[in-house]
């Protein structure tokens, strides 16, 4: 009886350290199976240059990029404009590139003047080109509700409001035509769903300063209410622009064929290219015109669901054997236990 019990003890505490290495076993491959979910789920590699088929299925918006015609094969460039910052997810992270069914890389280029590195502060004659974000037509200011003054317009007073549409970028302030002498311009820009939280200039435009830097960020990531109020005792100002720096999305076609820009998908994650760490821009760059905004045919709605966890064969064969061995390990225990009672 005696050597029976010792080879049941000697067999539980080998069954028993197997089970422990078994469930380490369990535990590192569990933690693999996860770790290979959560980087396939990433789906972006630093640095790849990707050339697989693309899914446009969650794409909404799609653009059509037009070569120029003397040189379609050349690396080319579009214009980025205000409408593709308006239907694109922030900062343009959802915009890819297909032709022929595979994603073609690109770069983005931005505007500076090369005499000033900090983009907030450009000297005062700012060589960086710029284009027009929207156009805010100045209108005679109303005298009703003025005490003192007769219906009518207030004299050298112009004014409007209009709304700026989410996540597009505002650099710039511009008056035309410039003022004769000076024009006082007040405006404001403030979220749409947070009027408190406002971006306000203030500040004097002349002929020789017709144009001032001023940022807006409270249209980032949701429209914003704009008020702009001109004082210009010496003309009739018409507009006020606001501007961002010129944006260019650079490329180099594989083929002929058509290249279709897609974007409109919030989910996305910005991509990562060789093309672009490798560009280096042209002064002169070959320009694509970029077609209208239009439905992507392709998209479907993504359903809202609970990310589903997927465990491999060989995560179920390790929970299989850690279950299998824990019982041998109970059933030995208990033999003992029973051994010596």
């Amino acid at each position: 009886m005696q050597a029976l019990y010792r080879v049941l003890q000697s067999a539980e505490s080998s069954v028993m350290k197997f089970s422990v290495a078994i469930a380490g076993l369990f535990v590192a491959v569990f933690a693999m199976g996860v770790v290979g979910v959560v980087t396939a789920q990433d789906g972006s590699v630093p640095g790849e240059s990707v050339s697989s088929p693309v899914d446009g299925t969650a794409a909404r918006w799609q653009r059509v990029l037009l070569p120029p015609a003397a040189t379609p094969m050349a690396e080319q460039c579009v214009v980025v404009d205000a409408d593709l910052y308006a239907h694109a997810a922030p900062g343009l992270r959802d915009v890819r590139l297909v032709q022929d069914g595979q994603e073609l890389p690109y770069a983005m280029d931005v505007s500076f003047d090369t005499r000033v590195g900090d983009a907030a502060a450009p000297p005062a004659d700012d060589r960086a080109l710029y284009e027009p974000v929207q156009t805010i037509r100045l209108l005679p200011q109303p005298t009703a509700g003025i005490a003192g003054l007769q219906t009518g317009n207030v004299p050298d007073t112009y004014y409007n409001e209009t709304l700026l549409s989410a996540h597009v970028p505002v650099e710039r302030v511009r008056i035309v035509p410039a003022p004769k002498s000076e024009a006082t311009v007040e405006l404001r820009a403030s979220a749409r769903m947070n009027l408190g939280q406002a971006e306000e200039l203030r500040t004097v435009l002349s002929a020789a300063k017709p144009v001032v830097p001023f940022t807006i960020g409270a249209n980032l990531q949701e429209p914003a209410d704009v008020l702009v109020r001109v004082v210009d005792h010496d003309g009739a100002p018409q507009a006020i622009v606001l501007e961002m720096r010129r944006r260019e999305i650079c490329y180099l076609p594989r083929s002929m064929s058509p290249v279709h820009m897609l974007l409109g998908n919030a989910t996305a994650v910005p991509p990562h290219y060789d093309y672009a760490l490798r560009f280096r821009p042209s002064a002169q760059p070959l320009l694509a015109a970029m077609g209208p905004m239009s439905p992507n045919p392709a998209y479907q709605p993504q359903q809202a669901s609970a990310p589903v966890l997927r465990v491999s064969a060989g995560v179920r064969t390790a929970v299989m054997l850690v279950i299998v061995l824990g019982s041998l390990a109970v059933m030995a225990f208990a033999i003992v236990e029973l051994r010596r009672k």
